[in-house]
């Protein structure tokens, strides 16, 4: 949960204070209770008439965004920015650009849950909404929330203009999170899409542990990403089992640390024998396109190393990123809706060749 809250290790800051903040994100309800029905949300209305949005055949657009969805104090303007981003959105769709799939990260406030109902997304689907307290303490600070159960949802949620098949949601392990990170019910959201003519897709978004914003030493931090890692690699190659095509996108937080990237490429290296294709650095092309300012904000996102997307081809289908685009970056101003950019990446679905027989010359 990174930035999810301000505080350092020297605050020491009890974890009742969790209570309060539970309370402030409207997420009382979620606290040790059941997880919620996953049925689709039906998005509200437009006050324009919406278009269903260009689309070239074979393909899907996927949005990543953290968009730092946090009450005040915490976070201060959040409101009236994450009313600008579903604001974008819809235009997006009144124009028939908008991303077929947005994933959010960090939206735990009721606005940045509303994003996709304001955006007009007819699919709604909320991440994990609770996790247990670990089995046991040893080792593990409670001034941190280490030992509690989380007091707050994951904050992921993914929009969809496709038809919502199927859901699966899996908090991380209680033992697999460090520091203030332990304080949401992060983890796993993976959802089976209908594409009008390519079939089934599976798309999955995340957030692992963070580094220094979590108040934990770096070795305990740096073990919990290996072993959330490790669950987000396993959990995707039981969904990938099915054989259908599968991009995962999210806040990864893996940033320019060589131990991160490394643990995180041993768990996605490759899914039940199909390699990963990083999807970024694929679309990320010299001259990719004719705007500076798009460019620099993709090379800040590659940069940066946090907001990732990862594909993985099914059995009878290739998935492959043509192209990438970045509808919040910069403003026109130098400032950013939030404390991440959020970016599209178009993938294209198509038939894998069947192979030609050889011919025998002899």
């Amino acid at each position: 949960m990174k930035a999810s809250v301000r505080w350092t290790a020297r605050d020491r800051r009890p974890v009742w204070l969790a209570v309060p903040l539970a309370a402030a994100l409207g997420l009382g309800g979620a606290i040790g209770g059941e997880p919620r029905d996953p049925v689709p949300i039906a998005a509200a209305p437009l006050p324009e008439p919406a278009t269903a949005g260009a689309r070239e055949p074979g393909t899907i657009s996927i949005l990543t965004y953290n968009v730092k969805g946090l009450p005040w104090p915490l976070a201060s303007n959040r409101p009236q920015a994450l009313r600008r981003i579903a604001e974008r959105l819809a235009g997006m769709r009144r124009e028939g650009r908008q991303p077929h799939v947005v994933v959010l990260q960090e939206a735990f406030t009721a606005d940045a849950k509303a994003i996709g109902r304001r955006a007009g997304y007819p699919f709604v689907i909320e991440g994990p909404y609770a996790r247990r307290a670990p089995s046991h303490s040893g080792g593990r600070d409670w001034h941190l929330g280490e030992t509690s159960m989380a007091v707050v949802d994951s904050g992921l949620v993914l929009l969809s203009d496709f038809p919502v098949l199927g859901v699966e949601r899996a908090a991380f392990p209680p033992e697999d999170c460090a520091g203030y990170d332990c304080l949401a019910a992060k983890g796993v959201l993976i959802a089976e899409l209908e594409t009008p003519d390519r079939g089934p897709v599976l798309v999955a978004t995340t957030h692992l542990n963070c580094q220094s914003a979590s108040g934990a030493p770096r070795a305990r931090t740096t073990a919990a990403f290996g072993r959330q890692a490790a669950f987000l690699g396993a959990f995707l190659a039981r969904a990938h089992a099915r054989g259908l095509p599968v991009v995962v996108a999210g806040d990864f937080n893996q940033g320019q640390r060589p131990r991160r990237a490394a643990l995180l490429r041993t768990a996605l290296g490759e899914v039940n024998g199909r390699p990963v294709r990083d999807a970024l650095s694929r679309s990320l092309l010299p001259g990719a396109s004719d705007d500076p300012a798009r460019n620099a904000d993709l090379a800040a996102i590659r940069e940066h190393a946090r907001d990732l997307q990862f594909a993985f081809d099914g059995t009878n289908t290739r998935i492959v990123p043509v192209g990438a685009d970045v509808p919040f970056g910069r403003e026109p101003d130098g400032r950013m809706l939030s404390d991440h950019m959020g970016y599209t990446i178009r993938y294209r679905i198509e038939p894998f060749r069947a192979l030609r027989p050889r011919i025998a010359t002899n």
